[in-house]
């Protein structure tokens, strides 16, 4: 964790090791999160390629454009 600075005077070695502690925990619980919510599902480009895909055969039989 980077330095921190404590505005407030008499702040004890120990006081100071426990709020890097707590910060530094955030930080790692808050980006093990962003990994997990954005390695999930698709990206905005596959979403945006799912309707060149349809399959034309599901909606017409064999000699459909004959009739």
């Amino acid at each position: 964790m980077g330095a921190i600075r404590f505005i407030t005077p008499g702040v004890s070695p120990e006081e100071k090791a426990a709020v890097d502690a707590v910060l530094d925990a955030q930080i790692d619980e808050e980006s093990a999160l962003e990994h997990a919510v954005s390695g999930t599902g698709q990206t905005r480009w596959q979403r945006s390629q799912r309707a060149l895909r349809s399959d034309t055969r599901a909606r017409h039989t064999f000699g459909w454009d004959y009739n």
